[in-house]
């Protein structure tokens, strides 16, 4: 049967993403409460060489992020469960081989477990998704090999730890992915054994030894691997307690461990009798793109409190006598900080690596913060933003990596409508653009539409007088989002306090200020007008009002939850709850008012209105306010934050703009020669700004010059394709018309995303977001990992470019980076 693989999942709101949707946004307001953790019991698990002779170096594969681009998948896995052959440990091309051929005389045993760092499959690590995603091609490795051998692979164990795609489905596919079955493992090609109500997910060359989501591996030659599920950093009392007896039992049977009075002595303790021979694996790396963890990060605190020692904060120094590898996934490509030799040629005794090439679409590896410098990256620099750039730069790319075309193709038609029939919005733009066109007198239809669309609205434009309506609820608002960033934190200290005075206090600060906001809405209540408001106004007044009502509501969730956790300890009295009857009180009236108070005009101008500005508002707003979106982990958008207004406010005018001008005042002749010569020139700069001679000594200095290059002639082909789109003659609006908006929209959508990502991506922003939309397949890894008695060898293993039938092709791997550490001898 003929082998479907499918391309990476669509991120910029593709259907996959769509519909894992539920799962998603279920999981990020509920997740702490949806905790599975504290139910579990995990058990430490010896592990022993599969040959019996314990002498012999140990060997293990690392791999995460994987369940996405079902090429990239199969690559990884046929290398997961095969031998490998190399020349020699010199890093570079045609340096491996899948068989002893002449001169590659080195061999890497195939790892005697699996370890997967976390998030198994996207977008949602559900059945489904794993089924198809990461299980298709791992068995599709497995009879590929058993067929190139003639051999049946050998079951070996598999371990994982979950990450953020695994807790969107609430740990279920994780669990059926990884824990020990009820009865026997999955056996090759024996599709009987599954249980189609509740499938297991079973691998042909592997079985399932975990009992929790979390694990502790005892290792040949005494190292320790310890696999931590700690979302966001964060790990719960009963996993610290695990970790804890595992080398430490007296602390946890005593009760020490968690003795607020006697940290200091604990902390002691755990450091003095932690494991000399360490790999910690993470859902989350400790340093990345040039970063290390803060000092007061969830991550530091979770390392703290089992006594480890937060090397990433002191420049990779640890204790001479310990020796420790930091891993995980999370960031989709491989670097590593720290691990060098030292001055007398030495191993170091700790690194930390970044090694999420299991499958998902990559991450480039150029954006540098430049607080530490990465000892090796892969892709080099100069290949990540080559393939980035090339691949945002080209409109399909972007277009077929999710509904930013039907999203942008939307917008367009609103806007272009909104501009050409209404008579509330028409007339606004009619106050800025002397020039509109008129309504071509065939169209029937349309002239139907926009009779339902009028309105005796006697003022167009604005009224003064309800000018202290739209100020006060911009401040109300502005306020409410502030003092939730003020207030919860502060309710949140006090939550367990003993001092019932204390935390009324913090109650009644909290709530008092938000209900002396209703005194000003009964003034603008009773206030009577001559003059009616202009209905456009209507519609922004309407929704700044549902907006601060669903703050309010937030606001009470928030609260909601501090108290939930104080009931856990302390009694409830009626007077606690008082804060949320106001709260939601508060939330319907200003609903209420909003509605009752400003929907004076038809149903049928008032909805258009109100679609319009919500449009517009998540557009202009939206893309300005981008890259200060959490995603900016890095904070490179805030230290430079002028600049990024600018960009994102640039972004956005064109994306409303170009649309709808094409749509007034282009013929069809000049509709096509503008968006064939801006997508030309888009795919040509692609390849202009990543040409060899311009990267080849690629460093921070020179992606800078790129970024200021790219940003110029962004704007100089935004500009320009204004003026083309606004030099003719205004054209009659008709059906074509529209379809023309439409059409512009989906195109200019994309065209303007991919330039926003690209320059971006060359200050050191939306990474995640650049390669989402890039969804390059390219520059997947594994990790080979050799054990001695007191070495941790790394054996980096990178896909170039993956194909789909390794017993025919030829496969494009290369050794990407070794690097050793040394343990203390006894």
């Amino acid at each position: 049967m003929k082998r479907e693989f499918k391309k990476p999942v669509s991120w910029l709101g593709g259907r996959d993403l769509v519909t894992s949707l539920k799962s998603i946004i279920s999981s990020t307001l509920n997740g702490e409460k949806q905790d599975s953790r504290d139910w579990m019991f995990a058990e430490t698990i010896p592990i022993k060489h599969c040959s019996g002779n314990e002498h012999e170096p140990y060997w293990f594969d690392y791999i995460a992020d994987t369940g996405d681009g079902m090429s990239a998948v199969y690559n990884v896995a046929y290398l997961c469960m095969s031998d490998l052959w190399l020349i020699s440990e010199v890093p570079g091309k045609e340096q491996i081989s899948l068989s002893p051929a002449e001169g590659y005389d080195l061999q890497l045993p195939r790892g005697e477990f699996l370890f997967v760092g976390g998030d198994t499959a996207y977008h949602v690590a559900d059945v489904a998704s794993l089924k198809e995603r990461f299980q298709t091609p791992f068995n599709w490795a497995y009879m590929d090999i058993s067929a190139a051998t003639g051999k049946k692979v050998e079951q070996r164990p598999i371990f994982g730890i979950p990450a953020n795609h695994d807790y969107y489905d609430a740990l279920d596919g994780f669990n059926r992915q990884f824990c020990e079955p009820i009865s026997q493992n999955l056996q090759a090609h024996v599709r009987e054994q599954e249980d189609l109500q509740d499938p297991q997910l079973g691998l042909y060359g592997f079985k399932r030894m975990q009992r929790s989501s979390y694990v502790a591996l005892e290792l040949p030659f005494e190292w320790k691997l310890w696999g931590f599920d700690a979302q966001n950093g964060k790990m719960d009392k009963r996993q610290q307690a695990f970790f804890v007896s595992t080398f430490c039992k007296d602390l946890v049977a005593s009760g020490e461990l968690f003795d607020e009075q006697k940290q200091a002595d604990v902390q002691k303790a755990l450091q003095a009798a932690i494991p000399g021979k360490l790999i910690v694996a993470t859902p989350e790396p400790s340093t990345v793109f040039g970063k290390r963890a803060a000092k007061d990060a969830p991550m530091t605190k979770s390392f703290e409190h089992l006594g480890l020692e937060p090397g990433f904060l002191y420049d990779g120094k640890l204790s001479s006598n310990k020796c420790r590898l930091d891993i995980s996934g999370d960031t989709h490509h491989y670097a590593r900080y720290w691990g060098n030799k030292n001055e007398n040629s030495e191993p170091g005794n700790y690194a930390s690596v970044v090694a999420g090439g299991g499958g998902a679409f990559l991450h480039p590896s150029h954006t540098d913060v430049g607080e530490i410098k990465k000892q090796q990256v892969y892709p080099e620099e100069s290949d990540s933003h080559r393939e980035a750039t090339q691949r945002i730069l080209n409109p399909w790319n972007i277009l077929a990596g999710g509904y930013v075309g039907l999203v942008g193709a939307i917008v367009a038609l609103v806007t272009y409508f909104a501009v050409t029939i209404p008579q509330s919005t028409s007339s606004l733009f009619g106050y800025f653009l002397n020039n509109l066109p008129a309504l071509d007198a065939d169209q029937y239809f349309l002239e139907r539409i926009r009779q339902a669309l009028f309105t005796a609205d006697t003022n167009s434009y604005f009224e003064f007088s309800y000018g202290f309506d739209l100020i006060y609820i911009i401040l109300f608002i502005a306020f409410l989002f502030g003092w939730k960033k003020m207030s919860v934190p502060g309710l949140s200290k006090v939550k367990y306090s003993d001092s019932q005075d204390e935390w009324e206090r913090y109650r009644t600060v909290f709530i008092v200020p938000i209900s002396l906001w209703i005194i000003p809405l009964l003034f603008l209540m009773l206030w009577p007008r001559e003059s009616s408001l202009a209905s456009f106004q209507a519609s922004w007044l309407i929704g700044l009002f549902v907006i601060a009502a669903l703050q309010i509501i937030d606001l009470s969730r928030g609260y909601s939850d501090v108290l939930s956790d104080r009931s856990k300890i302390r009694h409830q009295t009626g007077w606690d709850s008082l804060p949320l009857w106001v709260l939601n009180v508060m939330g319907i009236i200003y609903i209420a008012f909003g509605f009752l108070h400003y929907g004076v005009y038809k149903t049928s101008v008032m909805s258009f209105d109100l679609l319009a500005v919500i449009l517009w508002s998540l557009v202009i707003v939206g893309f300005t306010a981008f890259p200060f979106f959490n995603t900016d982990k890095l904070g490179i958008a805030k230290t430079n934050s002028a600049k990024f207004l600018a960009i994102g406010f640039w972004h956005a005018l064109l994306q409303i703009s170009i649309p709808v001008c094409l749509a007034l005042y282009a013929s069809l002749t000049e509709w096509l020669i503008i968006c064939t010569v801006t997508i030309a020139f888009t795919l040509a700069a692609g390849y202009l700004f990543t040409n060899t001679h311009l990267i080849k000594n690629f460093s921070p200095e020179v992606q800078k010059k790129i970024g200021n290059s790219m940003l110029m002639a962004w704007v100089v082909t935004g500009l320009a394709v204004f003026y083309a789109a606004t030099r003719g003659e205004p054209v009659p609006v008709d059906g074509w018309r529209l379809l023309m908006a439409l059409l512009s929209g989906g195109i200019f959508s994309c065209i303007w995303l991919g330039w926003y990502f690209a320059v971006s991506l060359a200050f050191n922003c939306h990474n995640g977001e650049a390669g989402g939309g890039a969804r390059s397949e390219r520059y997947r890894h594994i990790i080979r990992f050799k054990l001695t008695e007191n070495t941790l060898t790394g054996y980096v293993i990178g896909i170039d470019t993956p194909v789909t039938d390794l017993k025919t092709q030829t496969p494009k791997f290369r050794l990407v980076d070794v690097f050793t550490l040394q343990a203390k001898n006894k």
